[in-house]
C-alpha cells in the first residue's frame, strides 16, 4: 500500500485571506480507509481520525486554522502507509489587515500597535509564524495568555486575541481618564490605551490648565516608540534623547 497523492513533503500554502488549501490524499488500495492525522508546529499539535468509503480524503477541513507539518497514516485492508506534507502561511497586505480592523468595534489605534510590533506580518521569511525572543507569536505578538494553535497560524484569530487584550487596556484608560469626573477626548483614550499596551500611562492631569496632558517627565525615543526615560531620575536629568 502506498500513497499516490500528494507527493512526500509537498508544500501547500494558506492564502492571505486566509483560506486553507485543499489537500487531496489518495492511496493505491481499495475499499474503506481510515485516515489518522496529526498536524504539528513547534509545541503546538492537533490530531484526529477520518473514515471514508473509498481511497480518497481531503484534509482541508481538518487542518483549517493550523499549519506546520501534517502527518497522515492511511489504513485499509490490514495494510497501512504514512506520508507527511507541509503547510505554509502567506502574509496579508496592510490593506487587508486595516479592512479587517475596520469591522471591529473599539479598534482605533490598534493598527498602530500592529504596525509597530510586526509591520503587519504574521509570517517570517520561511512562511512560518513570527515568534519573538519572549515567545510572542504573530502580528500582535501574543504572549500572555499563551496563544492557541489557531491564533498562531490564522492572522484574523491573532488580531481577535490582540483586540481582546487591547479592550482591557482601553477599559483601564477610560477609568484613568474619567477619574474625578474629568473629561477626555476620543484621541486621548486612543493614546492612553496604545501607551498601556507595552508601558504605563500616557497622560497626567495639568491642574493649571484643567486638562489632561502628555506626561512631562518622560523623554521618548522617537526611533522606536516604545522606549523612554523617566527624567525625574537623577541619572536622567538634563539629558537629551541623543
Amino acid at each position: 500500500m502506498k500513497f499516490t497523492k500528494p507527493k512526500l513533503d509537498q508544500i501547500f500554502s494558506i492564502t492571505s485571506g486566509p483560506d486553507w488549501p485543499s489537500i487531496q490524499f489518495e492511496t493505491d488500495a481499495t475499499g474503506s480507509h481510515t485516515w489518522n492525522w496529526t498536524i504539528t508546529w513547534r509545541t503546538f499539535s492537533k490530531s484526529g481520525k477520518e473514515i471514508t468509503a473509498l481511497n480518497k480524503w481531503d484534509a482541508q477541513s481538518a487542518i483549517t486554522n493550523c499549519g506546520g507539518t501534517l502527518t497522515v497514516r492511511a489504513e485499509a485492508n490490514k495494510a497501512s502507509a504514512t506520508i507527511t506534507v507541509k503547510i505554509k502561511g502567506t502574509n496579508p497586505s496592510a490593506q487587508e489587515v486595516t479592512q479587517y480592523l475596520n469591522t471591529k468595534a473599539n479598534s482605533a489605534g490598534f493598527g498602530d500597535i500592529i504596525e509597530h510590533e510586526s509591520k503587519f506580518k504574521q509570517f517570517n521569511a520561511s512562511n512560518e509564524p513570527v515568534k519573538s525572543f519572549d515567545n510572542g507569536y504573530g502580528m500582535c505578538q501574543l504572549t500572555t495568555p499563551a496563544p492557541t494553535f489557531e491564533q498562531v497560524w490564522n492572522w484574523k484569530s491573532n488580531i481577535d486575541g490582540g483586540l481582546k487584550l487591547f479592550e482591557q487596556k482601553r477599559t483601564a484608560a477610560i477609568a484613568y481618564l474619567s477619574q474625578g469626573s474629568r473629561t477626555y477626548t476620543d484621541d486621548q483614550v486612543k493614546y492612553e490605551a496604545v501607551c498601556r499596551w507595552n508601558g504605563g500611562s500616557y497622560h497626567e492631569w495639568d491642574a493649571t490648565a484643567g486638562k489632561w496632558a502628555r506626561q512631562s517627565n518622560i523623554l521618548c525615543d522617537s526611533k522606536t516608540g516604545n522606549i523612554g526615560w523617566d527624567t525625574n531620575k537623577p541619572e536622567n536629568k538634563g539629558k537629551t534623547e541623543q
